[in-house]
């Protein structure tokens, strides 16, 4: 683990917090968690906060807050590793403009985060810098890709981290690590500076201890009305008064501990309607997602692939590999498909304004306990609204798996669910959630 830049002289003092930049450094080694921390940035960023500060500015919203960016995402000067030995160490001319907003805000980054390499596997088993420990439990398997990011958010190191979601890549770790983790709407937040997987479902996502700093950050990125810090009474409303309808459909039966999360709600009704529809969906969604994602995953790699194939880890190259032989008439044909889904799917929110599902299909299995159809259990409830586009959010449940917060080992790991909206719904989705927490 390096800073990716020139290393401070010994005795040299850091305009940033030297405890948060201690408690990063000792999580992201302890549990694997971190390529590079950015101490250069995080140090120039603060200074000129402080600048900001002893000019008489106003606070911004995001004010000296530290959060991870998982490492397929440009940071300005640092190289973006993808998790991988096929890379450039260059560094970054750039940053994302994802993160160029939160910094705008006053957020500052301190490390870049150890992920499946290029995005590509939703167990995080698979990465150039070995994988990453769940902080939970470290026989529990982290999940993938942005397993890293969830890590730090989750062992405490910071309160917020960037992650991209393709098939559930941010809400997965999030939900077997016990964190919230938030996928927008698809095509809501810019990819750009992001290495692509799938750009049909690619979405950057977010992590976060709080879901009123991950709603505040949500709101940066995608452009509120100021970046000044809100005065007292004037934050973002987390509300979501109002009569409003959530259908369980997906929650198995047994889902009693997720459905006394909705027991609390005022005006709130139940309901199972979508039972036919969303299975239907199911079915005929995940054919496309298969091609499109193998044809693109392709496109994207094959020329670094042609020259360094032997060099990406065996089970990424497999999957590579298996978009080598896929047509393009083929792929236009069910990205027409895709369009068509994504229009027939509104149908749903005709019966409901949320959809409440399992965020995995079971437990969080152990890592000596993955078998060929872990994968798919764990993509279950999460790939289907890559697919559709629609905004979906993580939620831990309480008391699940965890002694404060960190470590446990108890054997009955995270618990968690997810909360889904209609595309374009973001805030809604958000303020609704902070009833249910």
């Amino acid at each position: 683990m390096t800073d990716g830049q020139s290393q401070p002289t010994s005795g040299q003092t850091h305009p940033m917090d030297e405890h948060t930049i201690a408690e990063v450094e000792r999580a992201g080694t302890q549990f694997n968690a971190v390529t590079a921390m950015t101490v250069d940035r995080a140090n120039a960023l603060t200074a000129e906060a402080n600048d900001r500060r002893d000019s008489g500015q106003p606070s911004r919203r995001l004010e000296g807050i530290s959060f991870a960016i998982k490492d397929v995402i440009d940071l300005v000067g640092y190289p973006t590793t993808m998790g991988s030995a096929v890379r450039s160490d260059a560094p970054a001319a750039a940053s994302a403009p994802v993160v160029d907003r939160l910094e705008a805000a006053g957020a500052i980054p301190v490390a870049k985060t150890n992920c499946q390499e290029y995005s590509y596997g939703i167990l995080g088993d698979e990465s150039a810098f070995g994988r990453v420990i769940n902080p939970v439990d470290p026989t529990l398997c982290t999940a993938g890709s942005s397993s890293g990011s969830a890590a730090l958010v989750a062992v405490g190191a910071v309160p917020l981290a960037l992650g991209t979601d393709t098939a559930g890549s941010v809400r997965v770790p999030a939900a077997c690590q016990g964190v919230f983790g938030f996928k927008p709407t698809f095509g809501l937040v810019p990819v750009d500076g992001v290495f692509p997987l799938s750009p049909a479902f690619d979405t950057v996502g977010l992590f976060a201890s709080d879901l009123g700093l991950l709603t505040t950050a949500f709101d940066v990125i995608v452009g509120g009305d100021s970046d000044e810090a809100p005065d007292q009474g004037e934050a973002f409303d987390l509300t979501g008064s109002g009569e409003r309808t959530v259908d369980v459909s997906l929650l198995p039966g047994d889902e009693n501990r997720a459905r006394d999360l909705l027991m609390s709600v005022p005006d709130l009704m139940v309901t199972s309607a979508n039972g036919q529809v969303m299975g239907e969906l199911l079915d005929d969604l995940a054919p496309i997602y298969d091609f499109i994602r193998l044809y693109e995953a392709f496109e994207v790699h094959k020329d670094l692939f042609a020259k360094h194939s032997a060099d990406y880890q065996p089970g990424v190259a497999k999957k590579i590999e298996s978009g080598r032989n896929l047509g393009e008439a083929e792929y236009r044909r069910q990205v027409e498909a895709l369009a068509e889904l994504r229009e027939r799917s509104l149908a749903v929110f005709g019966a409901a304004d949320f959809l409440l599902t399992p965020a995995i299909d079971g437990p969080v299995v152990r890592w000596d306990e993955i078998d060929s159809g872990t994968a798919a259990k764990f993509m279950r409830y999460s790939m289907p609204f890559n697919v559709l586009g629609w905004p979906a959010l993580t939620i831990p449940l309480p008391g699940s798996g965890t002694k404060d917060g960190v470590g446990a080992g108890t054997g009955e790991g995270p618990q968690a669910v997810q909360l889904v909206g209609r595309p374009g719904g973001d805030r809604d989705l958000l303020a609704f959630a902070s009833r249910l927490v």
